[in-house]
């Protein structure tokens, strides 16, 4: 191969490189299109999180800002857990394209235990920690009527698949996720740092319809899925 070649070949490769970024820059969004729930174009397939069917799924609370540690030191134990997080192309004020993975589900965590010595070893992680329905700030979410929220292996493994990108029920994905925040705290907006009961969602504009409870007494609104958390 001849100078020329080379140098014509290294121009060919540089045009490529500069058509992918090209492509990469036109389907990422920024973090208000995020928040606004406009981001399914800047979607990105995540590794596909097998569930084991032999264990039992405990839905897990952890202290703010602590599932993803919380969730990585856990694997590390060898305990199984899925922490819903979506991959989002985001774009920079500047052009700059990164990968980043927003939380769907602040501050919950499935964890897959085998006997109760192993749910034991969970909750004495220092991460987790439920303030809000736990007896005893054990971390395992407690049922409305009592009782550990656990969530069927067939259940999370269509959740899991739908947050990943495999495909799955969206409807039933749905499901689990206002089953498991039937009560909600306002995040944004006028209302923020009141609670609300989910009563459904606007399958149109994909908006929740939650009743806000303000001074006792319940106030029908429609919000955005990134203004709320579980309560």
């Amino acid at each position: 191969m001849t100078n020329k070649q080379r140098r014509a070949l290294r121009r060919e490769k540089a045009r490529e490189r500069s058509r992918k970024k090209a492509v990469k820059r036109t389907v990422a969004v920024n973090m208000q299109s995020v928040r606004a729930g406009a981001y399914m174009a800047a979607r990105e397939r995540q590794e596909r999180f097998e569930v084991d069917p032999t264990r039992t799924w405990y839905v897990i609370r952890t202290l703010p800002r602590w599932a993803t540690k919380a969730a990585e030191q856990i694997t590390a134990s060898g305990t199984p857990v899925f922490e819903a997080r979506e991959a989002i192309r985001l774009v920079s004020d500047i052009g700059k394209v990164r990968l980043a993975l927003i939380p769907v589900l602040r501050r919950l965590i499935f964890v897959g235990v085998r006997d109760w010595q192993e749910l034991r070893h969970v909750e004495s992680h220092p991460g987790v920690y439920d303030d809000l329905t736990g007896y005893g700030r054990s971390g395992v979410v407690q049922r409305p009527g009592g009782g550990h929220m656990t969530i069927s292996a067939d259940d999370l493994q269509n959740f899991a698949d739908c947050i990943t990108g495999f495909g799955g029920d969206d409807d039933a994905a749905s499901e689990i996720v206002y089953q498991i925040g039937g009560v909600v705290r306002v995040t944004e907006g006028p209302f923020a740092s009141f609670n609300a009961t989910v009563e459904g969602i606007d399958e149109r504009t994909g908006r929740l319809k939650v009743a806000v409870d303000i001074f006792g007494r319940p106030t029908p609104v429609e919000l955005e899925v990134q203004q709320v958390e579980a309560a």
